[in-house]
């Protein structure tokens, strides 16, 4: 079994750009103080856009969730007054604002829309931040090659536009790529690509400061900590002047990491605290993850074992939060390091388990090869590009020699015809006609070019439409492997683990017996949520035909509370149906029942043993509004605004139950099919409340 754990691996260069605007600035407080001077409701909408534009960039590094505030508040205006182009650049700021955060989906659908727009006015710069902030989207989700494609998409246009910042941002995430990958020497290369052409742009302080870091990084891993430490300290003193709180943070956590491998454990862990009080502030729950197991190892090598396990812990919960795969495990290896250390061999075989699973999902191997093959495809085209620019440029070269060499004969014949011109007047007529002659074949010329473009935007346009339908096409794949390879691998593999362990005569059959027995519930869940899961499969997929008639809620909710009596009496819990025989709705008797008996098993779920779960109707507006309330420990801010996301994670009952977040997304699919909505309201430790709204029907 210790054999079979690996040594931790070493931390990723996390640290990926998203590209915030043309107003990347200062975001000092003085200088967000300055620019809510200048925001005055009185001014021109196009002033105050402009305001609020430098505000939403200013708060990138600051407070997200401001940022956010801020863009939205210039999106209103530029919808208002028709600015296409401000709109593309307002949703991508949102988009940022999300990321920042880690939320990964909301960040994608902004950045989609921002794209979108961009992409319809044929908004150049707009798309080009489109693509890299959803090739950073794509990478934190562990799609290195598709992340790529988009970085190399969006470096073609900024270097159609030559705009510099872009096209080092666009180098500095491809060796970011290569980074994560381990390809460290690489990566170096990538990262003095973008210091030297940084420093030919000296007002670029952002970029001089995280190209400074991205370098720390690498020579950290080639193995150069002297070097390292002194590009970690250069970032973090331009860090400090700009008030950027994320990149200071991250320039701590640099330094942290070499002092802590040099063995001054005591100084890195200064500097881990700044780093961690920074991504709290900043809400980066990614960068926070990353953090607090740099924490966890630092405790390890000072033995302090209780320390190290609870910032392990903290750091594996702060990873789902993330919603990356590659984070999850890199943060199970620590846990399972800390463990072992512990000689906790149990649990660190159950985290094996699950660390096994994901990275069997991840082909990290296979990525690599993938993204570094994509990649020299692009360098290679590059190369031909180049050789046939210079290619070109001979042939200029040779077409002007040949110019001039024309010019000059013909300024000789000219000279002569001048002299002949007294003595004939047919030269000059010659001369005329040949002029004319000239004239006509450059406007041919022109006129087959002109169509030679207008079938190229033809083309592009039917390409363009088919991106997008396959794009709609994959998202609900995607979504439902998601799910799949999220919520069912991890029980194969725990059973598959345990089977293990019993064949090699670790465990004995009293032993198997009850681990099984506490494994049974799991089974049960797990093909509950495997029920409801083709249930919003066949939605999603094949469309659900509705058949909506008269529905008595009543004999809807009986009936399905005498289904989950066993679980009911099981807790000792009080179910009351106050709903009476004239609450009818008109909506699809199937799928009411499925809504209510998920939103019942979820309430016994979360109920404590002798709590109390009621049913009742009210009329709201023409409509029956139906009210499941408990009395059961409640849900946080955070996971309601996260609820009906399928990045969230569902947490166990208060019996160890197992949940699984489709059933609620099931739920809220069918009422919303049925012309109804569904809500929540909860606060922790006082119980919850799921409103079912669906139309009356008729009398």
């Amino acid at each position: 079994m210790l054999n079979a754990i690996k040594r931790s691996k070493k931390h990723a260069l996390i640290y990926m750009l998203l590209f915030c605007s043309c107003f990347i600035a200062s975001a000092q407080t003085s200088k967000i103080d300055d620019l809510l001077g200048q925001l005055k409701p009185t001014d021109p909408d196009t002033t105050q856009i402009k305001v609020l534009r430098k505000l939403s960039a200013a708060y990138t590094s600051v407070d997200p969730i401001k940022k956010y505030y801020y863009a939205n508040q210039y999106l209103r205006l530029a919808e208002k007054n028709n600015i296409d182009s401000t709109i593309a650049n307002a949703y991508l700021d949102m988009g940022i604002a999300h990321a920042v955060r880690s939320n990964l989906d909301s960040g994608l659908y902004y950045f989609r829309l921002g794209h979108e727009k961009a992409k319809a006015i044929n908004y150049l710069n707009g798309m080009a931040r489109g693509y890299v902030n959803i090739g950073f989207i794509l990478d934190r989700q562990d799609k290195k090659r598709e992340s790529v494609k988009n970085y190399e998409e969006s470096l073609k246009i900024y270097r159609q536009l030559n705009y510099k910042r872009g096209i080092n941002q666009c180098i500095m995430n491809l060796g970011s790529i290569y980074f994560d990958l381990k390809e460290y020497k690489t990566a170096d290369l990538y990262f003095k690509q973008v210091l030297e052409n940084v420093r030919e742009t000296p007002n670029d302080q952002v970029g001089l400061a995280n190209a400074l870091f991205s370098l720390g990084n690498s020579n950290r891993k080639i193995g150069d900590p002297r070097v390292a430490l002194d590009y970690f300290k250069q970032s973090l003193a331009i860090r400090e002047k700009l008030g950027d709180i994320n990149g200071i943070g991250l320039s701590n956590w640099g330094i942290g990491l070499v002092l802590n491998n040099s063995g001054k454990y005591t100084e890195a862990l200064k500097h881990f605290e700044i780093a961690l009080k920074n991504n709290r502030q900043t809400k980066n729950v990614y960068q926070e993850a990353i953090v607090l197991m740099s924490i966890s190892e630092t405790y390890l090598n000072l033995k302090d074992y209780k320390k190290a396990e609870e910032y392990a812990k903290t750091a594996m919960v702060k990873a789902k939060e993330s919603d990356s795969k590659g984070l999850v495990a890199q943060s199970l290896e620590y846990l399972i390091k800390v463990e072992t250390a512990q000689k906790k061999f149990a649990d660190a075989l159950e985290h094996q388990s699950d660390y096994l699973a994901i990275t069997d999902s991840l082909k990290e191997t296979e990525t690599k090869r993938e993204v570094i093959l994509d990649d020299l495809a692009r360098v290679n085209t590059d190369n031909k590009n180049l050789e046939k620019h210079n290619e070109k440029i001979s042939a200029k070269i040779t077409d002007y020699s040949y110019a001039i060499a024309i010019i000059s004969v013909l300024l000789l014949i000219l000279i002569i015809l001048l002299i002949l011109y007294y003595k004939k007047n047919a030269g000059y007529k010659t001369a005329n006609e040949l002029l004319k002659l000239q004239k006509h074949q450059t406007a041919e010329i022109n006129e087959e070019l002109s169509a030679l473009n207008e079938e190229l935007k033809t083309q592009m346009e039917i390409v363009s439409a088919q991106n997008i339908e396959l794009e709609k096409l994959n998202k609900v794949k995607n979504k439902f492997f998601s799910i799949v390879s999220h919520d069912l691998r991890a029980p194969i593999h725990s059973l598959k683990a345990l089977f293990g362990m019993y064949h090699s005569g670790v465990l004995s059959e009293q032993e198997l017996t009850n681990i099984l027995q506490r494994l049974e519930e799991t089974v049960y869940t797990t093909a509950s949520f495997l029920d409801n899961l083709l249930e919003w499969s066949k939605s999603q997929l094949e469309g659900v035909v509705i058949n909506p008639s008269e529905v008595d809620l009543h004999d809807v909710i009986d009936h399905n509370i005498k289904l989950m009596d066993s679980q009911i009496r099981a807790k000792n819990l009080s179910v009351e149906n106050k709903t009476s025989s004239n609450d009818t709705v008109f909506a699809d008797l199937n799928m009411v029942h499925v809504v209510v008996r998920n939103l019942l098993s979820n309430a016994v779920k979360f109920c404590d043993p002798n709590s109390k779960i009621t049913f009742s109707t009210e009329k709201v507006d023409g409509k029956v509004r139906c009210m499941i309330k408990d009395t059961g420990k409640g849900i946080s801010e955070n996971d309601l605004d996260n609820l009906f996301n399928l990045t969230h994670h569902s947490q166990t009952g208060t019996s160890g139950e197992k949940g699984h977040h489709i059933g609620l997304i099931l739920c809220r699919d069918m009422i919303l099919q049925n012309q109804g909505s569904l809500d929540v309201e909860s606060k922790l430790g006082e119980g919850t409340a799921f409103y079912i709204t669906l139309p009356k029907a008729a009398q």
